[in-house]
């Protein structure tokens, strides 16, 4: 006999295991068993973090109050030929690089996306091609 059930052959004697509790809801239930609520946690957070030997404590406390912000590269403006083609618009960012107008890292992700659109492009027609060789031959693609 199967002892691995297929997924959707599920029985009243044939289940699987049921799912754990999340962290979040031991952390909670381990708080109401110590005599705690949530609000009492962020108090001692507080208490704590005030503690001068206790750097570990205010640092996370401020990361929650006033958490890092993703850095983002900042705009840059410069002349890219959008009508061009693709080789053209890459000798463009490359010859931007080279006078500083664009840092190289943002170069080679300018590059990488218009190597990116070729690609899609080429799916795109190849895609198209397809379908039409198969309405010219009457070939359902079902």
């Amino acid at each position: 006999m199967n002892t691995k059930p297929n997924k959707g052959s599920f029985s009243s004697t044939n289940q699987p295991p049921k799912r754990g509790k999340a962290e979040r809801t031991k952390i909670l239930e381990a708080m109401k068993r110590a005599g705690h609520d949530e609000a009492g946690f962020y108090d001692l957070l507080v208490e704590r973090s005030l503690d001068k030997d206790d750097k570990f404590t205010f640092k996370e406390l401020l990361s929650r109050v006033s958490p890092l912000h993703k850095p983002v590269a900042p705009s840059i403006d410069f002349d890219f030929p959008e009508e061009a083609k693709p080789h053209e618009q890459a000798v463009c960012v490359m010859a931007a690089i080279a006078a500083g107008k664009i840092p190289p890292d943002i170069g080679a992700t300018f590059i990488s996306s218009i190597k990116y659109m070729i690609d899609i492009e080429e799916y795109t027609d190849l895609k198209s091609r397809i379908e039409s060789i198969e309405k010219a031959l009457s070939i359902s693609s079902e």
